[in-house]
């Protein structure tokens, strides 16, 4: 919890645009955060969980989703992360095919919750929104697997970084009405990923899309799992804007 607190607080308090912060190495931050609680599990738990971990979850309600208000409430973190949830994964299923099929994607220990959008909420300060809420999901569909990731981090910084990432074969910056709006799509080996970042003013907004249905991890080389990522640029960048993502 000190690395990722650290993290954030260099992401929110240095001259830097935040948005430059990596995700997955905020996210990998995180994921060791819990590890530490979770390797502790007995190795029959672990066997159910790895089970679960591989149960797929089908999208045969969508017009019964999409037609159900999404929480209001945003006064507790639980209320908060219940909120959110809801946003993104409505959100992410109005782009994917019918017979799309959704895993969450796990560190091995990790028991996936019911609803693969559920985000994670690791705490950095007492205040409901001081947290840095997160999740990852593989997709898989007629033309592969792929995955979506989200990260919300608050910030009062609504600046986004310059381009200039040795994977990028894209980038380009965009304002908005909502905030400032990074777009790039990189390429590592056979993985392209599609990212988009939105710096509003209490918080920072990353979705990034990519084709292959492994966890991202930092410094670990994903296999190509589909022709092209999961959602497109276009797809990620209205992600990024979805109503309802305030903290």
């Amino acid at each position: 919890m000190e690395e990722v607190r650290s993290l954030l607080t260099a992401y929110v308090t240095e001259d830097e645009p935040p948005i430059g912060l990596s995700g997955a190495a905020v996210l990998a931050a995180a994921r060791r955060s819990r590890r530490q609680h979770l390797l502790t599990a007995a190795v029959a738990s672990a066997v159910i969980v790895l089970a679960l971990a591989l149960a797929v979850v089908v999208l045969p309600h969508r017009d019964d989703v999409a037609n159900t208000p999404c929480p209001a409430a945003s006064d507790t973190r639980a209320a908060l992360v219940d909120r959110l949830s809801c946003v993104v994964g409505r959100a992410v299923r109005a782009l994917l095919p019918p017979d799309a099929q959704i895993t969450r994607l796990t560190i091995p220990g990790e028991t996936p919750p019911a609803d693969p959008f559920h985000l994670i909420a690791d705490p950095a300060g007492d205040a409901p929104r001081d947290a840095l809420f997160h999740m990852g999901v593989r997709v898989t569909d007629a033309r592969g697997s792929g995955s979506v990731y989200i990260l919300i981090v608050p910030s009062g910084n609504s600046g986004g970084p310059p381009c200039g990432d040795p994977e990028e074969i894209l980038c380009r910056t965009e304002p908005t009405p909502q905030g400032f709006l990074w777009l790039s799509t990189l390429r590592t080996g056979d993985v392209t990923t599609h990212r988009v970042a939105l710096g509003a003013p209490e918080a920072q907004v990353q979705f990034w899309s990519n084709n292959s249905g492994v966890l991202q991890q930092t410094g670990v080389r994903l296999p190509q799992q589909r022709p092209e990522p999961t959602l497109t640029l276009e797809q990620v960048r209205g992600l990024a804007l979805t109503p309802g993502l305030r903290l």
